[in-house]
């Protein structure tokens, strides 16, 4: 469990990368059975050679995830025994469902919840990035920007013509001008690459 008490994300890691269809009803079947609301979805966590399959949630309290375990056992997934990891890094997948908005050409935003308060942008990109090169672009992108404080990620996504390849921005002060600004010099320094 983390120090804090109300993390935004808390990642429950299961005894095997279970299929995703199998979590995503397990996250079905439990969410009516509990009285209080959460986000949840499947996904790996990837470190060195190893991968582990996890469910995130987020929109919870600490106090509850003792509950929540309980109830996904009843659908059959089984999580790995506590112990602590040493802090390490490593390459989060997380596959969810939400819906995007478009604001402008190759520029959306998530409207899962709320379009207007969203904190998370989407830039679409031709092609699909390593995460090694991700990191140098971003890396670049971030210290040749000026008064911008954002997260970005990668992010694939399907709609009814296949795959599609985004840059997700999270910024807690979004403008659709800063978002413009940003997609212009991500596209500008991706061009070096």
């Amino acid at each position: 469990m983390p120090d804090k008490e109300q993390p935004k994300s808390a990642f429950l890691v299961t005894d095997m990368n279970y299929d995703t269809d199998k979590v995503i009803r397990a996250i079905q079947s439990v969410k009516p059975r509990i009285n209080y609301n959460f986000d949840a979805a499947p996904g790996t966590i990837s470190h060195i050679d190893r991968n582990m399959g996890m469910i995130r949630i987020r929109n919870i309290s600490c106090k509850h995830v003792p509950g929540l375990i309980e109830e996904f056992k009843k659908e059959d997934i089984v999580f790995k025994h506590h112990h602590k990891f040493s802090p390490f890094d490593g390459i989060i997948r997380v596959t969810k469902y939400f819906k995007i908005e478009k604001i402008d050409d190759g520029i959306f935003i998530d409207c899962t919840f709320d379009c207007k308060n969203s904190h998370r942008a989407y830039l679409q990109i031709d092609k699909k990035l390593q995460w090694d090169t991700f990191e140098k672009i971003y890396r670049d992108v971030r210290n040749n920007i000026i008064d911008f404080s954002f997260d970005a990620a990668l992010v694939t996504m399907y709609d009814e013509n296949g795959m599609l390849d985004f840059i997700r921005i999270y910024d807690r002060k979004r403008t659709e001008e800063k978002l413009k600004i940003l997609y212009k010099k991500f596209r500008e320094v991706m061009a070096s690459y």
